[in-house]
């Protein structure tokens, strides 16, 4: 019978845990709807002096519409009449002067009864037909059923009874990044790592690329903050523009100081992209996100002692590297073993096995950090190193570990022992 021992460790040569990022992904909606519609009800509303309001209640069911030009969409307001007579209403469509972009009026349809009966539940149908020519904006208005409407000091009246609509209008974008557009790596001081951003026109028009470095974001207090990143450390080099039907390369070069402090650190880069069919004030979809891990090469090999038994018939040492996500110009982790044994003879180890895993994730986006491959993401991954020491003698070990290219590494030290009956 077999008895196994097993020492396990993390040596992490950064001496800081990785970051997580996230980013937002292209769609139809540039922005997320708010989760509760925001309906002025006669319940919800700032009354007058006086407070005599009809007793309508409105509900609106998905009011927030997305359409691109020349498209329809409806939505459904429900209208209850808390009162005991019959209410005569008035279904328009309401606008703002504080509204940057009014629905026009010409876009709106309301389908409903002009009287609603004591205690009676009405639907309206509301359906908005955007024009072809409709300006690529975000769209503001209100359905309201009756001309009451409420005042508060220094804001224009308001209705009381209504349920609040927004149209974002849209089109396909023509301008795509392809690559991730968070880079998470590593980079010895005094050395350099290339990461490389592929962006793709479809359009009509040249577009222009104008990268800028962004400052430090925000503040951070804390043992786990970024380090301030020196931007002299970043180097980007790009194409002014990019053609109709034609693809660019964006690359950044990250390229730390020999002195810098090893640690992690975080900025941003602006690529000063200019797509037509999408808003001015949304820019999110071009910033690239750099967060990188500063580390030195040790001097001297890490040592990790351990005792063996008279019943050990061999050891494995077993390493696994811990990268962040490599730059294309990275070199693959590797390392020098040394065993010392008790008398101080060194024996340099034999390499017996390497191995790799991964994971794949089928609902990965590129835009959170995977590398994509048709429908299939890859999040990470690892190469594990396996040494073995046949024989070796009682006593106390030395197993001294210098890694290469790699911010930490964690180890295993297993003894495979045999069982002491079966040795008389």
């Amino acid at each position: 019978m077999k008895r196994v021992i097993l020492i396990t460790l993390l040596v992490a040569l950064a001496g800081v845990p990785a970051a997580a990022a996230v980013a937002p992904i292209d769609g139809a909606t540039d922005a997320p709807a708010p989760a509760v519609n925001d309906a002025v009800s006669s319940q919800q509303t700032e009354q007058s002096d006086d407070g005599n309001y009809t007793r309508l209640y409105v509900d609106a069911r998905e009011s927030y519409l997305d359409l691109k030009p020349g498209e329809s969409g409806t939505f459904t307001v429900v209208v209850e009449n808390g009162e005991d007579e019959a209410v005569d209403v008035n279904p328009h469509l309401f606008t703002s002067p504080t509204d940057r972009n009014p629905i026009n009026e010409s876009w709106v349809e309301i389908d409903g009864p002009d009287t609603i009966d004591a205690g009676e539940e009405v639907e309206y149908e509301v359906s908005v037909s955007v024009p072809e020519d409709a300006e690529i904006a975000r769209y503001s208005g209100a359905v309201a059923f009756t001309d009451e409407t409420v005042s508060s000091p220094g804001r224009p009246d308001r209705p009381v009874h209504a349920a609040h609509t927004s149209v974002n209008v849209w089109k396909e974008p023509t301008v795509r990044i392809l690559s991730e557009t968070y880079i998470n790596t590593q980079v010895e001081a005094g050395d350099s790592v290339s990461k490389q951003i592929v962006i793709e026109n479809t359009g009509d028009e040249s577009v222009p690329l104008s990268p800028e470095r962004a400052e430090q974001r925000g503040h951070c207090y804390g043992t786990h903050c970024p380090q301030q990143v020196d931007q002299s450390w970043i180097d980007v080099d790009a194409p002014s523009q990019i053609a109709p039907g034609e693809t660019a390369t964006v690359t950044v070069t990250i390229s730390p100081d020999a002195d810098a402090e090893r640690g992690r650190y975080d900025t941003s880069l602006d690529l000063g992209l200019q797509d037509p069919n999408r808003r001015d004030d949304n820019n999110y979809w071009q910033e690239i996100s750099l967060s990188f891990v500063v580390w030195e090469q040790p001097d001297q090999p890490y040592e990790a002692t351990f005792d063996v038994s008279e019943r050990t018939d061999n050891v494995t040492l077993t390493l696994n590297p811990q990268n962040r996500r490599t730059a294309e110009n990275a070199e693959a982790a590797s390392f020098d073993v040394t065993f010392v044994s008790p008398d101080g003879e060194r024996i340099d180890a034999e390499r017996v096995q390497v191995s790799q895993s991964g994971y794949v994730d089928l609902g990965a986006s590129p835009e959170r950090g995977a590398s994509q491959d048709g429908p299939y993401a890859t999040n990470g991954g690892q190469t594990q190193f396996v040494y073995e020491l046949e024989e070796p003698v009682a006593g106390e070990w030395t197993a001294e570990i210098m890694p290469e290219n790699t911010i930490g590494f964690q180890y295993e030290i297993t003894q495979n022992e045999s069982d002491e009956e079966s040795d008389e």
